[in-house]
């Protein structure tokens, strides 16, 4: 039995899977923010199973960097130590892992039915293939090798914005009035939406009521989603820019998940690509790339649990 997390700024996810086999169970969602520290919830899901005997064998996808057997979850403000785990829960084993390192990872176990292709590209190489995540924060990864498997994992969400236009400097010194960081994270992640929403029509609203309005066809929150579209575009043309990923784009997170149903209309994919192609003089280069969306629910646990059987072979 392996116990696989997903721990992010707002969500954890955790299941068990078996050693053979893909499909999780005892599922389970926990908002992040209703506890200290990893450790409770990890307690918390074993307490609510009532388990007999503990997993041998843990594996964490973390949302921050992770560096000699150590994480710290950025939006969390968590520490988190693989030694800790092992002693405080009787793990053999446990695997730290960077949560965009494991969702690169997920392209190994993926079906094609769980991959939307936005933009075609010829391309006789699977490799590199980069990968780019709006969720709570913003997530970015380059998978360079499948075997072995080498994934490089960034914090490309922490730099700074490049602001374009008027509009978009005047956003910046909307968020530097806040106190938040000018990153690109505080432009293309959920926070941004609720963010962007305060910043055009000086209300405050939730991602989540945004993306729903959005549905509902409420041009304020449309407003927004294009915004968020369009940036999500010039991002992704940085993230291949510097990695040069003929083995295609792939773009995921739980922003995505709410507003992937956007991407099967034409004018939003289109003011996607009209982000993406924002650089003229490169855009030869940039449509040598495939662009597609992962529509599965939980990659990064899926990635995970890739990881930890290349690392058993």
């Amino acid at each position: 039995m392996i116990l696989i997390a997903d721990i992010g700024g707002t969500n954890s996810r955790l299941t068990l899977v078996k050693r053979k086999n893909k499909n999780f169970f005892n599922f389970k969602v926990y908002k992040s923010k209703n506890f200290k520290n990893i450790y409770e919830v990890v307690k918390n899901y074993f307490l609510e199973l009532e388990l007999k005997k503990i997993p041998n064998i843990a594996v964490f996808a973390l949302a921050g960097p992770v560096i000699k057997n150590q994480a710290y979850l950025t939006n969390l403000n968590w520490k988190v130590s693989k030694y800790k785990l092992k002693k405080f829960f009787g793990f053999k084993e446990v695997i730290l892992i960077n949560d965009l390192q494991a969702l690169s990872a997920s392209i190994l176990l993926l079906k094609k039915s769980e991959i939307l292709n936005i933009k075609e590209a010829k391309s006789l190489k699977k490799e590199p293939k980069a990968f780019i995540a709006p969720g709570t924060g913003l997530g970015e990864a380059i998978l360079v090798k499948e075997k072995p498997l080498t994934i490089l994992p960034t914090e490309g969400g922490h730099i700074y914005f490049s602001p374009l236009n008027e509009e978009e400097f005047k956003y910046l010194k909307f968020l530097e009035r806040k106190g938040e960081e000018l990153s690109w994270e505080k432009a293309l992640s959920g926070k941004a939406l609720s963010y962007w929403y305060e910043y055009y029509f000086n209300e405050v609203l939730l991602p989540e009521k945004i993306t729903e309005l959005a549905k509902e066809k409420d041009p304020k929150a449309l407003k927004v989603i294009r915004k968020f579209f369009e940036l999500l575009g010039r991002k992704t043309s940085q993230l291949a820019l510097y990695s040069l990923p003929e083995g295609g784009i792939y773009i995921a997170g739980g922003v995505i998940q709410a507003l992937k149903d956007f991407l099967e209309l034409q004018e939003f994919k289109e003011t996607l690509l009209k982000g993406y192609f924002r650089n003229k003089k490169l855009k030869d280069l940039l449509d040598k790339f495939p662009l597609n969306v992962i529509l599965h629910p939980n990659p990064s646990l899926l990635g995970a649990l890739a990881i930890l059987r290349s690392q058993q072979k």
